[in-house]
C-alpha cells in the first residue's frame, strides 16, 4: 500500500529533521525517509556548537541567520522536552577562540573590527579578551604560555548534536509527522498531483518534495538533471578520558561534553569520501591543543573516529526549489546544528508555497551559475 503525504522530506539528519518538525506543528501531513544511518553520518562529527562568531565577513546576511538561530535555541530546546520527552543539553555558554601568539590575536582582532564595521549600528556581540581576561573567564585551566587572548561571545552555545536530531525526528512524530528509517529512495518521478518516490520498502506519494539528504543530495538532484556543489568535508575527532567540569564554555576546537570527555578536533579536509584516519593530522590537531592547554598532554585518547561533514562549495546554505518545479526543494547546509532552530521557524512557510524571508533570500543555487 502507498503511503501519501502532503510534503515528503528525503533525509532525516538535523537538517530534514527540523524542517520536518516545524512542518508537523504546523499541522501539514509530513514524512521523512531515512537511509540506513551510516556511521560517519555529519551529525556523529560535530560537537555540538552553535557557533555564530568570527565568521562571513562579507557576508551580512549569513552573520543574521546565524544569530537570529542563536536566540531561538533556548524557546527550541524547552519546546523539544516536551513535545519529544529529550534534552538536547543546550546551554548558552558562549563560546571562545584561543588566539597563539601576538600576530593571530591582531588578525582575530582586526576581523572582528571588519566584522562590527559591516554591522554599523545594528552591532556586533564578539569582543576581544586579553590573557588575563580569558583567564579570569576559565580560571581553572592553565594555558600555555604563548596563549596570548581570544575571542570571546556570549551568544554562542552549545548542544548534544545527536540529542538534537533525535529529539526533532521524536517531536515531529508525536505532532502526527511519520519518520521512515532505514529506507533508500531508488527513484522518484514527477506526476500531474507531486511524486512518486519509489524506495526499497515501497512507493510514497506527495505533493511536495524536499531534498535534504546531505551529501546524498547530488545523486538526488541528479534525479531531475540538476548539479548540487556540495563537497565532503571530512573531519577527524579524537576524545579523551573524563576530567572535572573545568570548562563551561567551549574552546573552538575543544570541547568538555557534558558526560566530561575532551572532545578535540578543527581540520578541514576535502579528500573526497575517504574516512580514513591518519595519524599525522591527528598529531597536528593535538600539537595545538597541548600548546593552548598543556595539562591535555597527560589525558588518555580513548576513542577516535572520522566523518564527512556537507560542505557546499562557498560554505553557505542552500534554499531553493528544484529547477524546473514548483513543489520540489533542495536544502543544504554545512552549520546545520547552529541553524537548526532558524530552520524550524522560517523553512516550513517556505516550502508551503510563500517566499523565504529576506536574510536567507540569497542563499540559492542561481549564485553557483558561471557568470
Amino acid at each position: 500500500m502507498r503511503q501519501n503525504f502532503d510534503v515528503l522530506i528525503v533525509g532525516g539528519g538535523v537538517t530534514g529533521a527540523a524542517v520536518g518538525y516545524g512542518l508537523a506543528k504546523k499541522g501539514v501531513k509530513v514524512g521523512v525517509v531515512d537511509a540506513t544511518p551510516p556511521v560517519d553520518r555529519a551529525s556523529r562529527s560535530n560537537m555540538g556548537l552553535i557557533w555564530c562568531q568570527s565568521k562571513a565577513l562579507g557576508h551580512r546576511n549569513y552573520v543574521e541567520w546565524c544569530f537570529n538561530s542563536s536566540k531561538l535555541f533556548g524557546e527550541l530546546a524547552e519546546e523539544l522536552k516536551k513535545t519529544s520527552g529529550i534534552d538536547i543539553e543546550y546551554t548558552e555558554s558562549g563560546g571562545i577562540i584561543p588566539c597563539l601568539g601576538e600576530e593571530e590575536f591582531t588578525k582575530r582582532s582586526d576581523y572582528l573590527d571588519a566584522l562590527r564595521k559591516e554591522a554599523g549600528e545594528e552591532g556586533y556581540p564578539g569582543t576581544m579578551m586579553t590573557r588575563d581576561e580569558l583567564e579570569a573567564k576559565l580560571p581553572n585551566i592553565t594555558f600555555g604560555p604563548n596563549v596570548t587572548g581570544a575571542t570571546w561571545c556570549a551568544e554562542d552555545g552549545l548542544v548534544e548534536p545527536l540529542k538534537l536530531m533525535f529529539a526533532l525526528r521524536h517531536g515531529m512524530a508525536n505532532l502526527g509527522g511519520t519518520l521512515i528509517p532505514d529506507t533508500n529512495v531508488i527513484d522518484i518521478v514527477k506526476t500531474d498531483s507531486g511524486y512518486l518516490v519509489t524506495t526499497d520498502n515501497g512507493e510514497i506519494e506527495c505533493t511536495r518534495l524536499v531534498l535534504a539528504g546531505g551529501l546524498g543530495n547530488r545523486q538526488l538532484a541528479g534525479k531531475f538533471g540538476v548539479s548540487v556543489p556540495v563537497v565532503p568535508n571530512k573531519g577527524q575527532v579524537f576524545l579523551t578520558e573524563r576530567v572535572p567540569d573545568v570548562l563551561p564554555s567551549p574552546l573552538l576546537g575543544i570541547t568538555r561534553t557534558r558526560g566530561g570527555t575532551i572532545m578535540i578536533g578543527f581540520e578541514h579536509e576535502y579528500v573526497g569520501t575517504d574516512t580514513s584516519l591518519h595519524t599525522e593530522k591527528f598529531c597536528h590537531v593535538a600539537k595545538w591543543a597541548t600548546d593552548i592547554w598543556p595539562a591535555l598532554a597527560d589525558l588518555r585518547i580513548i576513542r577516535t573516529w572520522s566523518c564527512l561533514r556537507v560542505w557546499p562549495k562557498d560554505g553557505f546554505p542552500i534554499y531553493d526549489k528544484i529547477p524546473g518545479h514548483e513543489n520540489g526543494f533542495i536544502l543544504n547546509a554545512h552549520s546545520a546544528v547552529t541553524l537548526a532552530a532558524i530552520h524550524v521557524a522560517e523553512l516550513p512557510d517556505f516550502i508551503m508555497g510563500n517566499d523565504i524571508c529576506k536574510t536567507a533570500a540569497d542563499f540559492t543555487l542561481s549564485r553557483f551559475d558561471e557568470k
